[in-house]
């Protein structure tokens, strides 16, 4: 049995592995600021500001992401992010009127200690 240590890290490598033809798909650029974003602004603001549409200089980050509510969604015991895959669902289901603070709380916890692993593992530029 792994440890929630191990599953986090596990699944930031695969993340951090997944490529666009010879390019990796974030670098250590893209996610390097994020984790402050989410202090200052809030979790759901630094997603939004990730996922906005037609912002092509944030394909990196949007990536990271999705990546980390599909970690969310498989990995984690926050019971309302189960099945979740990309940043939009993840948005969605932590401001409906399902979620409580203590879930997006939970979250934000979780998202910090993922994009540390996200971090350390990205390709520099």
């Amino acid at each position: 049995m792994k440890n929630l240590e191990q599953i986090r890290a596990q699944a930031a490598l695969k993340a951090t592995e997944e490529k666009s033809g010879n390019n990796p798909q974030f670098t250590r650029a893209d996610v390097a600021g994020f984790p402050g974003m989410i202090i200052s602004n809030g979790l759901l603001a630094a997603f939004a500001y990730a996922t906005e549409d037609g912002k092509d200089a944030r394909k990196g980050i949007k990536f990271a992401c999705d990546k980390t509510a599909e970690h969310l969604g498989t990995s984690s015991d926050i019971s309302i992010l189960n099945g979740k895959k990309t940043a939009k669902d993840f948005i969605s289901v932590l401001t409906s009127e399902k979620a409580t603070s203590l879930d997006l709380q939970r979250a934000t916890s979780e998202t910090l200690a993922f994009f540390a692993y996200l971090k350390r593992f990205a390709k520099k530029d």
